[in-house]
């Protein structure tokens, strides 16, 4: 199937499902991206993609509009019979899927409309969206990007790449969508953790499938972006030089290590509200743990330098 062909299909189908009333076809052809040419061809056009949606186990409803008209016909799909089989779907078909259903969120969705775009969003549960902004593809390069991490999630391979100027090593277990941005999550060092996908340097390496690994049974992608809303807190344990960065001195309890540092344990939910707060006490400070933590430090650190 063309690309043209499944965005068509995809922009149907939402359209279909989105509506609170039947589309008339000539509704679908003004609206629907994708249809073009003729009347004679988008009719021929339109019919061959009802059957192939069909086939796919997408029930497309059809009513007359009009009693005395049965000629003029309505469209519908009607959400609660609304099921698709995630084999039935490429993994660049099931990317295109979740782009184009962020496309059609926003209030004229009801939400029975909502939970069915859900439903594509999470196939096999390895991608998930929202419908409140729409992900953000800045160009092909993030294209190629999200399609090449997808695939090792779905083929359960290793990742390393470069984020935030520290080389990252993670196992991929699915990706999301958040307050308009792409987002990888990821086991590393044994904790599952968010990587925001534009801040991931375009220099992707994926290990062979002979060096794959099994995702926990108990890892639901849902489940991990419904524990983002309730941030947990971490701790950072971290060094001070004497008589030095007396801000931190006044928030946390200090403890004595030597004549030269003390320390202290830092609380927090953000890593990088930490970091940047830490950056401005300069060489007053340094971080123990945790290591990915103390890692960036020293990066960024050295790229201030070299400035």
């Amino acid at each position: 199937m063309s690309d043209q062909k499944t965005e068509r299909l995809i922009n149907l189908t939402l359209a279909l499902l989105s509506s609170k009333r039947y589309l008339t076809k000539s509704e679908i052809f003004k609206n629907v991206a994708g249809y073009s040419g003729s009347a004679e061809t988008m009719e021929r056009m339109f019919e061959r993609d009802k059957d192939d949606l069909r086939n796919l186990g997408v029930r497309i409803e059809v009513r007359a509009l009009d009693p005395l008209f049965e000629d003029d016909q309505g469209y519908l799909i009607d959400s609660k019979t609304f099921q698709i089989n995630p084999n039935d779907f490429s993994k660049e078909e099931i990317l295109l899927l979740t782009m184009a259903a962020n496309l059609w969120h926003g209030s004229a969705l009801q939400h029975d409309s909502k939970a069915a775009l859900l439903k594509i969003q999470s196939l096999d549960g390895l991608v998930a969206t929202n419908t409140v902004t729409s992900p953000v593809v800045e160009d092909n390069e993030d294209s190629k990007k999200l399609l090449l991490i997808f695939d090792a999630v779905e083929r359960f391979v290793s990742l390393e790449f470069e984020y935030k100027g520290t080389v990252r090593q993670v196992k991929p277990y699915g990706i999301y969508t958040r307050r308009g941005f792409w987002y990888l999550a990821a086991q590393e060092n044994d904790v599952v953790k968010s990587f925001k996908v534009i801040r991931i340097g375009e220099q992707i390496k994926v290990t062979s499938k002979s060096q794959g690994f099994t995702k926990p049974a108990e890892f639901k992608l849902s489940t991990f972006i419904e524990g983002l809303n309730a941030p947990t807190t971490s701790k950072a344990e971290v060094r001070i030089r004497k008589n030095q960065a007396l801000a931190l001195r006044k928030r946390f309890k200090v403890e004595e290590i030597d004549s030269d540092w003390d320390q202290v344990f830092i609380d927090y939910i953000f890593e990088e509200d930490l970091i940047e707060s830490l950056l401005w006490y300069g060489s007053n400070v340094v971080v123990i743990s945790p290591k990915t933590i103390r890692d960036q430090i020293i990066n960024r650190a050295k790229g201030l330098i070299n400035v």
